[in-house]
Formats: structure tokens, C-alpha cells, sequence
């Protein structure tokens, strides 16, 4: 990414967003405005012209120390990039939530972009390739877990199948959501896929 240190000051931002994505690091402010996207990691800065944003990814990560997050990934023709997370690590073991301030952020910008004349990729959620291992294997281990629950009733294991069915309730949760919301989409900056959005 290149840094811009001394660049012309801009006019009042259209929105801005910040967040801290490690605990002790930088944190990363953004400023949009009409044309420019300026970001700032603490000791780099620097501008993305939105005419140049070349592909805004939104995507669902589950579960980071019990708080899931959404994310928007951008790249500039030039090579910047850069990475919005809807959650700040505030401590060790514990995630603030700023979905609010985030949702209003991703669609300010999709506006701004969708105004700039830039040729822009909008792409949701994993790859194609991914999201059909991850689907085949939550599947196949599915059915292996239902022959082990079958083979235990008929030994009468009940406190085994209660144990393994809590388990199982558990581990598929996080994992069918992040499934239905990464499931691979590309859509317009009009129609942002609710999935992929806090709410």
C-alpha cells in the first residue's frame, strides 16, 4: 500500500470507521469522502481513490473468542488493501461489537463507490471451490456421526449419545451459519446480501 504523508488536506468525510484489530497494535481509522477513501494504521497512511477500487469483498468470520464478525476487504487497482472488521479487540479473550457504526460505514461507501465510475468486482462470502469442500465435508460428518448415534442406541450408551448429541449441537451451529452466510455471491453495490451484513 503506498502511503500518502503529504497529501492536501480534504474536506469533511462523508462517514468515518474505526476499529482496533489486535490488541496492543494499531488501530485503523477510515475516512470516506466524495472521491478518495483516506485510511490511517497508525504509522501508515495513505488515500484510495475510489475510482480505483478494483473489488470489494464482504465476508462472515465466525467466532473469534465467542464473537463472530463481518468484514469488507477492499483492493485498489494500485495494490492497495485494506480490511474493515466489524468488532475491535478491546482484551485478551474479549471482542466489542460496532455493527452498527460498521453497516452504516459498508453502505456509504458502496454508494460512494457505485457513484465514482469505478469498474469494481463485488463478491460475497467464501470461493466457489471452498464453500463445496466445506459443505461435502459437514456432510460426510454428518452421516458418520448419525451411524455412531445409531450403533450407541442399540448398546443402550444413552448418557454417550446425550453427551455426543450436545456436542454435535454445539460444533454444527457455528458451522451451518458461516456456510449460509459465506455461501459465494456477486452482487451490485445496490444490493448488498443482508447475509453478509450485521442485523
Amino acid at each position: 500500500m503506498a502511503d500518502a504523508p503529504h497529501a492536501a488536506p480534504l474536506n469533511d468525510p462523508l462517514a468515518t470507521y474505526a476499529f482496533l484489530p489486535r490488541l496492543g497494535g494499531a488501530g485503523v481509522r477510515l475516512e470516506l469522502h466524495a472521491d478518495v477513501l483516506e485510511w490511517d494504521m497508525g504509522m501508515r497512511k495513505g488515500r484510495l481513490a475510489l475510482k480505483d477500487v478494483s473489488r470489494v469483498h464482504l465476508l462472515f468470520q465466525h467466532a473469534k473468542f465467542g464473537s463472530s464478525c463481518f468484514e469488507m476487504r477492499l483492493e485498489g487497482r494500485e495494490g492497495t488493501r485494506l480490511v474493515a472488521s466489524s468488532v475491535s479487540r478491546v482484551a485478551l479473550t474479549r471482542m466489542e461489537d460496532q455493527r452498527e457504526a460498521f453497516t452504516t460505514f459498508v453502505r456509504a461507501f458502496h454508494k460512494a463507490v457505485a457513484t465514482s465510475g469505478a469498474q469494481v468486482e463485488w463478491v460475497g462470502g467464501y470461493g466457489r471451490l471452498r464453500w463445496n469442500i466445506m459443505v461435502a465435508l459437514g456432510l460426510a460428518t454428518l452421516a458418520a456421526l448419525v451411524v455412531v448415534l445409531l450403533m450407541s442406541m442399540e448398546g443402550g450408551q444413552w448418557m454417550f449419545i446425550a453427551i455426543v448429541s450436545l456436542f454435535a449441537v454445539l460444533l454444527a451451529w457455528p458451522m451451518a451459519e458461516a456456510l449460509w452466510r459465506n455461501q459465494p455471491v456477486h452482487y451490485g453495490p445496490e444490493h448488498l446480501p443482508q447475509r453478509l451484513l450485521p442485523g
